[in-house]
C-alpha cells in the first residue's frame, strides 16, 4: 500500500492539489498548507496529476 506524504515545510499553499483532487487533498484552514484528507486505496490518474503538479514538489508517495 502507498501513502501520500506532504512536506509542510516545502508546501506554499498554492491550492493546486485540492483543485485537481479534492477528494484526497485540502488546505488546512489554520496553516494554509495542503493536507491529505483521505488516503486513497490506489493512486489514480487524477491524484497522480495533483501530486506531479505541485510546483515545489512537496508531495511524495511512500510504500507502507
Amino acid at each position: 500500500m502507498k501513502k501520500i506524504i506532504i512536506d509542510e515545510n516545502k508546501c506554499i499553499g498554492c491550492n493546486t492539489c485540492p483543485l485537481i483532487s479534492p477528494e484526497v487533498f485540502a488546505l488546512d484552514s489554520q496553516t494554509y498548507k495542503a493536507i491529505v484528507i483521505k488516503q486513497p486505496e490506489t493512486i489514480d490518474e487524477k491524484t497522480n496529476s495533483a501530486i506531479s503538479s505541485c510546483p515545489v514538489e512537496a508531495i511524495t508517495v511512500k510504500d507502507q
